[in-house]
């Protein structure tokens, strides 16, 4: 996994974690505050989302909420898609 430099974005909102709430000692490359990473969607209108470390709880999207689900390695968390209500 290539990971970019660290972020130049304005912060974006929305509810994380603390940095040291994911233990990060079996990963091959340790994330700091604010770099970049992919992280997979299922469902949803995106195959994926460009976050910042550590990434956001929720991210709500028109249709809908994404919703991560980061249990166990980081290569295998990922964005459940949840549809609003009909």
């Amino acid at each position: 996994m290539r990971v970019r430099d660290r972020s130049t974005y304005p912060y974006v909102e929305g509810g994380r974690h603390s940095p040291r709430w994911y233990d990060q000692s079996s990963e091959a490359v340790v994330l700091r505050d604010g770099d970049r990473f992919l992280v997979m969607c299922e469902g949803g209108p995106c195959m994926s989302r460009l976050e910042v470390y550590p990434p956001r709880l929720e991210i709500e999207e028109h249709d809908g909420t994404y919703v991560l689900v980061d249990d166990g390695p980081r290569d295998e968390w990922l964005y459940v898609f949840v549809p609003n209500p009909a």
